[in-house]
């Protein structure tokens, strides 16, 4: 993690993928929490402007880099560590990856609304997703992510940093 202007953190770069990929984690939680208020809002007021507005950060947030998130993962994270000769290793994290086709699934009739939000008072519908999404994080971050560390060499870590921001169309100079 780099410092910011006045002392500010600033969040970890290409060249700290495991890093970054945990920072997504808390933008995630965030956006979670929105969407918590936000369906409390949207039931008591319906999608006036403001739901409007946080639907539609909260909608192109999952879009972009919640799906990018899942790529990173999926198409680059997991296959280094399977590389590894850790069998517990590779079955929980092909196991991870299997909860984000789920998570997919209980985001979908979401992800319908929050693109299209009704003007009168509704339910969104927030659970499964949040709850499974917040648990799935949760052993990421407690379990995989940290165990990539230890497994990972440094050259297969800045392989993933390279990967991740070229997903992104990023140039990252001596990477």
């Amino acid at each position: 993690m780099q410092i910011g202007e006045k002392g500010t953190q600033v969040a970890p770069g290409f060249d700290d993928p495991l890093g970054l990929l945990a920072a997504c984690h808390e933008r995630i939680a965030g956006h979670c929490a929105a969407l918590t208020r936000l369906a409390a809002h949207v039931r008591a007021h319906g999608g006036d402007r403001e739901a409007r507005e946080a639907a539609s950060r909260i909608y192109h947030y999952f879009a972009q880099a919640g799906r990018l998130h899942h790529q990173d993962e999926e198409q680059d994270l997991v296959p280094l560590v399977a590389r590894h000769d850790d069998t517990v290793l590779s079955a929980n994290a092909a196991r991870l990856m299997a909860e984000h086709r789920v998570l997919e699934r209980a985001y979908a009739p979401l992800e319908a609304l929050l693109g299209a939000l009704p003007a009168g008072p509704c339910e969104l519908p927030i659970e499964p997703y949040v709850g499974l999404m917040r648990a799935h994080m949760a052993i990421e971050n407690a379990w995989l992510f940290p165990r990539a560390r230890e497994l990972l060499k440094p050259q297969e870590i800045a392989a993933l940093g390279r990967a991740m921001a070229a997903r992104r169309g990023v140039k990252v100079p001596g990477l």
